[in-house]
């Protein structure tokens, strides 16, 4: 006759040792352990204790919520010992199946065990559904911050990094980047030009910064930018940023006609709309951090960038 010792811990970080310590002084010549967590999770060092334990020795366990998370659970375990001639000694609970005192404490403390798990679970729902009232919702926390997210958002669409690099600058999945991405994505184009500075196409349309009336640097300002046909719609906006000083806004019109550069298939010409006053910027692009009259020095060898909304 010998006692075998059965412990459980739910997660990987968790330590076993109690309960191992525990096992030990109760006289455990062979003790299993297993790392499980959950009432269906697989516990494939108790399948091992179950089978190395023979007629006449004693399954030892810590607590009932060790071996099983439910009475059915645990009434199919003791079954099993009995039928193989085996006891089961509960330290923590004084259970002792070899005897009938025993045998009803142990189908009492199971009932218990399982009316509290119940209870648990049914608080934890009705306070999910009061969370989720007041407009909050449960889960694992977001594994970027909003702000990781806008600067993912500026790396990917600044069309210099592959989503590998991105989610390698955040210590994160590419998976976790593509669905930060597939959020809205909104962002605003902010141009760099110089003053007095402007150019005639090879149809006749000038583009830069004219100093003519709004109608000319209106056309001029929507002349045929590089854009993937996939941005398009997440466009809000273009900054026009002059010899460093934010001098225009325009929103893009969402009922515009996007007229394709025919010399190269990325290039569109843009639907902008009238330069927005301060106030049309506050309503319209509240998350764009950026007004009239900024001082705003151009990324280094380049002269247009992306800003996520």
């Amino acid at each position: 006759m010998s006692k075998i010792g059965y412990g459980r811990v739910s997660t990987r970080d968790q330590s076993p040792d109690s309960q191992r310590d525990a096992l030990a002084e109760a006289g455990c010549e062979k003790i299993f352990i297993d790392k499980a967590s959950g009432k269906l999770a697989s516990r494939p060092e108790l399948d091992k204790a179950l089978e190395y334990a023979r007629a006449g020795d004693t399954f030892v366990i810590t607590r009932l919520a060790r071996a099983a998370r439910s009475l059915k659970h645990l009434l199919e375990l003791a079954e099993t010992l009995r039928t193989r001639g085996i006891d089961l000694l509960v330290l923590k609970q004084g259970i002792d199946t070899s005897t009938p005192t025993g045998r009803l404490a142990f189908h009492m403390l199971g009932a218990i065990d399982e009316f509290q798990r119940e209870l648990i679970v049914e608080g934890t729902y009705e306070g999910l559904a009061a969370a989720r009232a007041r407009g909050r919702t449960g889960g694992r926390r977001a594994t970027l911050t909003d702000t990781q997210i806008r600067m993912a958002r500026q790396m990917y669409d600044s069309e210099e990094y592959s989503v590998q690099q991105i989610a390698d600058t955040f210590n994160t999945s590419r998976a976790t980047v593509y669905r930060a991405l597939a959020d809205d994505g909104a962002f605003a184009l902010v141009v760099y030009r110089s003053d007095g500075k402007a150019s005639v196409d090879s149809d006749g349309r000038p583009y830069g910064e004219t100093g003519q009336e709004e109608a000319v640097q209106r056309d001029a300002d929507r002349k045929f930018w590089p854009l993937a046909a996939a941005k398009k719609e997440r466009l809000k906006a273009i900054v026009y940023v002059v010899d460093g000083t934010v001098q225009r806004i325009r929103g893009v019109d969402p009922a515009g006609s996007w007229i394709p550069d025919p010399r190269r298939p990325t290039f569109w010409d843009i639907p902008v709309t009238g330069p927005l006053d301060p106030k049309q910027v506050s309503e319209q692009l509240p998350t764009l951090g950026i007004q009239l009259g900024d001082l705003r020095p151009p990324v280094r060898g380049k002269q247009r960038e992306h800003v996520a909304l």
